[in-house]
C-alpha cells in the first residue's frame, strides 16, 4: 500500500502492466515462428534511429518507430524464403544496428547520460503522455490478436497449411510483423530494450513447455507476464533492486521453473 501512495510508482506499474498485456500473448507466436532473437535485432535498430534522430535533431520516437516497424516488414517479406534463412537475417539486423548505434552516439552532441535514457527507456521514469500512448497502442495490438487470432496462429504453426486453406500468409505475416513492431518500438521506449526483449520470449516459452494446448498458451503466458511484473515491480521496491532487471529475473525463473515442470511431466 505505500508503494501505491507513490505516483510515479503507480505509473511503473501502470507501463508493467501494459507491457505484459501487450507483448506476453505475441511472445507465443514469436516462439512458435521460432524468431526470439528478433526483439534483440529489433532493439539494436531502434538504438540506432534513435541516436541518428538525436544527431540530426529530429523526434527520436516517431524515427524509431518507423525502423523499427520498416525492419519488421523487412522480416515479414523474407520469413517464408528458402534462399535466406530468417536467422541470417536477424544475426545481421543485429550487429548492423548495434554498429550502427555505436557509430551514431559518438557524433551525437548531446550528452552521454542523455542519450543513453533516450535510447533504452526506463520503466521508472515512463512519461505520462507515454502511458497514453502505450494505453492505446497495447490496446489496439491486442484486439489485432484478438480478431486475427486463427489467422496468425496456422500462419505462424503451418504456413503450408494455411496455403492450402486459401490464406494469404504474405498478408498475415505483414499484419503480424507490423503489430509486433508497433508494440516493440513503444515497449522499448518505454521500459527499455532488456525487459522488452524478455517479454517478448519467456512468457511464450514457458507457456509451450506446460500448456496442454495452445489456446491454453495464450493464458498462461500472459498470467506468467503480468505475476512477474508485478512482483518484479512490488520486489525492487522492497529491496531496492532496480525495476527492470528484476522484473526481468522473476520471468527468468517462471521461464525455468516452467520448463522444468514440462520436463517432468513429459
Amino acid at each position: 500500500m505505500d508503494l501505491l501512495a507513490i505516483p510515479f510508482m503507480r505509473h511503473v506499474l501502470f507501463a508493467g502492466v501494459l507491457v505484459a498485456l501487450g507483448l506476453a500473448p505475441l511472445s507465443v507466436y514469436v516462439v512458435l515462428r521460432r524468431i526470439v532473437f528478433v526483439g534483440a535485432a529489433v532493439a539494436e535498430i531502434s538504438s540506432a534511429g534513435v541516436a541518428l534522430a538525436v544527431l540530426l535533431q529530429y523526434e527520436p520516437f516517431a524515427v524509431a518507430l518507423v525502423l523499427t516497424v520498416l525492419t519488421f516488414l523487412v522480416l515479414s517479406r523474407v520469413a517464408d524464403s528458402p534462399r535466406l534463412p530468417l536467422e541470417a537475417l536477424i544475426g545481421m539486423l543485429y550487429a548492423g544496428g548495434s554498429a550502427a548505434a555505436v557509430l551514431l552516439i559518438v557524433k551525437a552532441p548531446r550528452g552521454e547520460a542523455d542519450i543513453v535514457n533516450v535510447l533504452f527507456g526506463n520503466i521508472l521514469t515512463v512519461p505520462v503522455p507515454l502511458l497514453w500512448t502505450m494505453l492505446v497502442a497495447f490496446a489496439l495490438v491486442i484486439a489485432i490478436q484478438y480478431f486475427a487470432y486463427k489467422e496468425f496462429l496456422i500462419v505462424a504453426y503451418d504456413p503450408d497449411m494455411a496455403r492450402a486453406l486459401g490464406i494469404r500468409v504474405d498478408v498475415w505475416n505483414t499484419i503480424f510483423y507490423v503489430t509486433a513492431g508497433v508494440a516493440v518500438a513503444i515497449a522499448i521506449r518505454g521500459v527499455g530494450a532488456l525487459l522488452t526483449f524478455t517479454m517478448l520470449v519467456a512468457p511464450g516459452a514457458a507457456a509451450l513447455s506446460v500448456a496442454g494446448s495452445l489456446s491454453v498458451a495464450f493464458v498462461v503466458a500472459t498470467s506468467l507476464g503480468l505475476t512477474c511484473s508485478l512482483l518484479g515491480i512490488f520486489a525492487s521496491y522492497w529491496f531496492d533492486f532496480p525495476t527492470g532487471p528484476t522484473i526481468v529475473a522473476f520471468l527468468a525463473l517462471g521461464f525455468a521453473a516452467s520448463y522444468g515442470w514440462g520436463r517432468l511431466k513429459g
